[in-house]
């Protein structure tokens, strides 16, 4: 009988410990959300974009505030299509002459988490090609998989494996010096050595160079980023959470920032014709950085300590030091979560 007490106490707790912080959800849903923030290269300062009762507030890490005319002049790549529509926009900046086209050229967003990264997968993928001449993106007619002697073609409708294709690619990467197995894939991939190759196809033919790199430490995981000036192929996360930048020659560039773990970290990087902002979020802080676009070394940041995050976190945080949850910011996986929030 004794026991049976003590099951229902501890039955009580978990249930307590996973009711009350959703109770808690309904009642204060929360809102209020993380700052976007862009580095100002003409105020040398980041300007956080605070949004609280629909309001949205522009302001920068030493307190000044700035209407949203101001902020548009300070973030003038950012911002140049209202620059535009109001004859704003600079003709020039650091000697570079502006045009919405070049703007628009250098401009991109990444964006992962542990979640994005952390979900069951079936170990299909699809290679597009990379000449097709169309605007539009086509879907191949087969999907690949990779075994530990090369890489399997398998024609969609009939299910059945293309050889000649197969064959065709597996050969190519290997007679660049690829050792199969593959250990990371994401549009770039590293062999079992930990080598880092890029593979495309190009009209139908395989294309396959080695990327060139001083890291020795092996890569922890690969990211295919594309923007449209084509000065970057991809971002790279070696085994000791240095960010790397994939360079369009084929060349690995450490980028200025602290350890990056995307195992335990989300991060955004807003880049444009002259400097990157990340942003990186952790379990303890949030970090704002900015790196120069053509060297990648770091220009300015900014860290924000936990108990500066939202106050509605905090609260939650204080009245519930214990919190249980089946779903998590890190897996995609429906499992319980003692204060993983």
């Amino acid at each position: 009988m004794r026991y049976i007490k003590y099951l229902i106490i501890a039955l009580s707790l978990i249930v307590i410990a996973w009711l009350l912080p959703a109770l808690y959800e309904l009642v204060i849903p929360r809102t209020d959300k993380m700052p976007f923030v862009v580095y100002s290269c003409l105020d040398s300062t980041f300007i956080r974009f605070e949004s609280s009762n629909k309001q949205v507030r522009y302001v920068d890490f030493r307190g000044q505030e700035f209407s949203k005319a101001q902020a548009d002049s300070l973030l003038p790549l950012f911002a140049f299509r209202q620059l535009v529509a109001e004859g704003r926009l600079p003709d020039s900046l650091y000697g570079v002459a502006l045009t919405p086209k070049l703007i628009q050229q250098n401009a991109f967003h990444f964006k992962t988490s542990p979640k994005q990264l952390n979900k069951p997968a079936v170990g299909l993928y699809t290679l597009l090609e990379s000449a097709s001449g169309r605007v539009d993106l086509q879907l191949p007619p087969d999907v690949f998989r990779v075994t530990t002697n090369g890489l399997e073609f398998i024609d969609c409708e009939t299910n059945k494996v293309n050889k000649a294709k197969s064959l065709s690619f597996s050969r190519e990467l290997t007679k660049h010096g690829f050792t199969f197995p593959v250990q990371l894939i994401w549009g770039n991939s590293t062999d079992a050595n930990d080598r880092l190759f890029q593979l495309k196809m190009v009209k139908g033919v395989p294309w396959v160079r080695e990327i060139k790199t001083d890291n020795t430490n092996g890569w922890k995981q690969v990211f295919t980023v594309e923007p449209a000036n084509r000065q970057l192929i991809g971002l790279v996360v070696s085994n000791d959470d240095q960010l790397f930048a994939v360079t369009r020659d084929g060349q690995t560039v450490m980028v200025g920032i602290d350890a990056y773990d995307p195992q335990q970290m989300q991060i955004t990087i807003v880049g444009d014709l002259f400097h990157w902002t990340i942003t990186e979020y952790t379990a303890t802080d949030s970090r704002y950085y900015a790196v120069d676009a053509k060297t990648f070394e770091q220009v300015a940041c900014e860290i924000v300590p936990d108990g500066e995050r939202p106050l509605a976190q905090r609260i939650e945080r204080w009245l519930l030091p214990i919190r249980l949850r089946f779903t998590s910011w890190r897996t995609q996986l429906i499992q319980p979560n003692i204060n993983d929030d």
